[in-house]
């Protein structure tokens, strides 16, 4: 009697595991806006790659885009520095049920920029299907030298 009550017990627990993890929406498109700007931050091209939808990686696979994204800031400033070390913060966010548009300000020694970061949803969660510099940033950083 008790095995079957240890089996009725550990059943109901993995049902309730099962529609916990289920019901859980993931990250909100605030999130992943953020976490984007951070893989940028970090030139973590890998991390790009999985946050962005098909429009942002012009039709190349991870190993291409990758190493695309790597070739082109290896000869940079940007390239030179692994980090800048931004201070990254959601201004505006709003989510419907397929699409969003998160306002993300990114602040560096330089000043400080606004970008539209828009994102779909799919079946896996947000991903970034549009990023753009605001006309009306604040106070823009001066561009990176040759």
């Amino acid at each position: 009697m008790p095995l079957v009550i240890a089996i009725v017990v550990i059943a109901l627990l993995l049902v309730f595991m099962w529609i916990a993890v289920g019901r859980e929406p993931g990250p909100g498109p605030s999130d992943v806006a953020i976490a984007y700007e951070r893989a940028w931050d970090d030139l973590d091209f890998n991390l790009l790659y999985d946050l962005s939808g098909a429009e942002l990686r012009d039709g190349l696979r991870r190993d291409q885009f990758v190493a695309a994204k790597r070739a082109a800031y290896a000869n940079t400033n940007a390239g030179a520095r692994r980090r800048i070390g931004a201070r990254i913060t959601v201004e505006t966010s709003v989510a419907g049920h397929q699409t969003a548009l998160v306002v993300t300000k990114v602040t560096a020694d330089g000043g400080a920029v606004l970008n539209n970061v828009m994102l779909d949803r799919t079946s896996n969660g947000w991903v970034v299907v549009n990023y753009a510099l605001r006309a009306d940033t604040e106070t823009a950083p001066p561009p990176p030298t040759p």
